[in-house]
């Protein structure tokens, strides 16, 4: 009599199981594609207070019209552009402001908006700051620089930051100590000039019109921050990271001590959590509606595998500030060119870096504890669930977790061949046994049953080796026959 096959759909066999294991990679590969290349829509979300994302999308036109590199008449105009969109904001907001620094005609608001040296305790202060400058050269560099800042930040006083303008002061020390910084402030920045080769819609006019947004955000009535918040316009950041270097010469520098740095490495796509200083900081971007991001990027630029820089640096390594880098990343192919223009990005794109800097940014604000004094936080370990869910953990709890289960699985695994032993039903490493009597299935007589077991302890390893190989090999291939195809498309090795 012979053994009856099982018609069990979802049995320990080998086609079930290698249907339902293709299943589970399918879906999982669709739902990550699906996740990387379709961006959440504005409309998903109710309308946030204080943010306009078609007035975002009209300033992006303005910014990326021409090509608008540091020290050219088309980034003049650029940045006068930029004073005349804040003072329109702030009036429109009907917030009450002075400006520190050079006069300009773009202050138009008459009504509310006074031009001054700081004698006035205004709940917003434009600086117009044409001043700042310094001279600096990279280490291991043979090159040095002098650079003239032309940056434009815009203060927003936070209900605990007390009225006095304590950047005015200088002096003695007992006179520094009683204008120390009444709170420890956030700081939100982006570059407005533009590589000599690209319109910068996204490198970093999308970055440029989420600050103009977070400047409605925070002036528009019911939205004022507990913390104050120092909005940074820079200019120069292309050529050095010169424009976040002339800030750290403005007093007002010092009064941060968290920022979110925004930025563009692609041109359009889903803005990305490249980098954190630390767990507590990165906690405030738990609370955007869309995360995205994995530690693995902060690995990639802390092992020199990104070779390019941002402003990140200068805030974090150079002023000591804990913080964010939130940037665009692909399609790499069009960064630094012309392809970088508002055709090639769009309203979702500005959404989805704006929920995250509105989001992060409030929570920062909130906060009204000191445990963001400049200092040491917890090394994090953090990642997105299909950019919905963002997970985050102390590198020093995954590690204990990790060393749990390096510990407690090979004991599991012990455990239960222990337990197969004893019940006779142990072949992972035996060719033949004997048909189990009290098997329904089983023929009537005993027989042997060939397990293969040794074939099988061998069959993984093989097919590791020969996969892994091959996709070395390609990989190889690629890199001498055409190197930059990858720029063009991250699926080419498929091709």
């Amino acid at each position: 009599m012979g053994a009856k096959k099982s018609l069990n759909p979802i049995g320990f066999l080998g086609l079930p199981v290698t249907i339902i294991t293709s299943a589970v990679y399918i879906a999982l590969a669709v739902a990550l594609l699906y996740t990387h290349h379709v961006v959440p829509s504005p409309s998903s979300n109710a309308p946030v207070k204080g943010v306009n994302i078609s007035e975002a999308w009209h300033d992006l036109q303005v910014i990326s019209e021409g090509f608008h590199p540091y020290n050219t008449k088309k980034n003049d105009v650029v940045r006068n552009w930029l004073l005349q969109r804040i003072d329109q904001i702030l009036v429109a907001n009907k917030a009450e402001y002075s400006v520190q620094g050079a006069k300009n005609a773009a202050f138009l608001g008459a009504s509310v908006a006074t031009t001054s040296n700081g004698s006035s305790a205004s709940p917003v202060i434009v600086f117009n700051d044409l001043n700042s400058n310094g001279t600096w050269s990279a280490a291991g560099s043979n090159t040095s620089v002098y650079f003239e800042g032309n940056n434009i930040m815009v203060y927003i006083r936070g209900t605990r930051d007390g009225s006095t303008n304590w950047w005015m002061h200088s002096g003695d020390d007992e006179e520094e100590e009683s204008a120390a910084p009444p709170s420890h402030g956030v700081l939100v920045n982006a570059h407005y000039d533009s590589v000599s080769t690209g319109f910068g819609a996204t490198d970093d006019g999308v970055g440029v019109i989420s600050v103009l947004q977070l400047i409605k955000y925070h002036t528009t009535p019911g939205n004022q921050p507990k913390r104050g918040l120092v909005a940074l316009l820079n200019n120069g950041e292309e050529d050095f990271l010169n424009g976040a270097k002339a800030f750290m010469r403005h007093p007002i520098s010092r009064f941060p001590d968290t920022f979110l740095n925004l930025e563009g490495a692609g041109a359009g796509g889903r803005a990305v959590l490249f980098r954190s200083s630390d767990a507590e900081v990165t906690n405030a971007y738990t609370k955007s509606p869309y995360p995205f991001g994995s530690i693995l990027s902060a690995d990639l630029f802390k092992r020199r595998v990104i070779g390019s820089q941002t402003d990140y640096v200068v805030f974090e390594g150079e002023l000591g500030i804990r913080g964010l880098d939130v940037a665009f990343f692909e399609p790499r192919s069009k960064y630094h060119t012309d392809n970088d223009a508002a055709r090639f990005t769009s309203k979702d794109s500005i959404w989805h870096m704006l929920s995250a800097a509105v989001a992060t940014t409030r929570d920062l604000t909130a906060d009204t504890t000191t445990d963001f004094s400049r200092g040491q936080g917890h090394d994090g370990v953090w990642f997105d669930l299909l950019g919905r869910i963002f997970g985050l953990t102390q590198l020093h709890v995954m590690f204990a977790l990790s060393v749990t289960l390096l510990v407690v699985a090979p004991i599991i695994m012990l455990a239960m061949m222990f337990i197969l032993i004893k019940t006779d039903k142990y072949y992972l490493f035996a060719r033949k046994g004997k048909s189990d009597p009290l098997d329904p299935n089983s023929p009537d007589d005993e027989v042997i049953v060939s397990f293969n077991g040794w074939r099988g302890l061998f069959r993984y390893p093989v097919a590791f080796c020969l996969a892994t190989a091959a996709v070395v090999g390609l990989a190889y291939l690629m890199t001498k026959i055409n190197p930059y195809i990858v720029y063009s498309s991250q699926y080419s090795v498929f091709r």
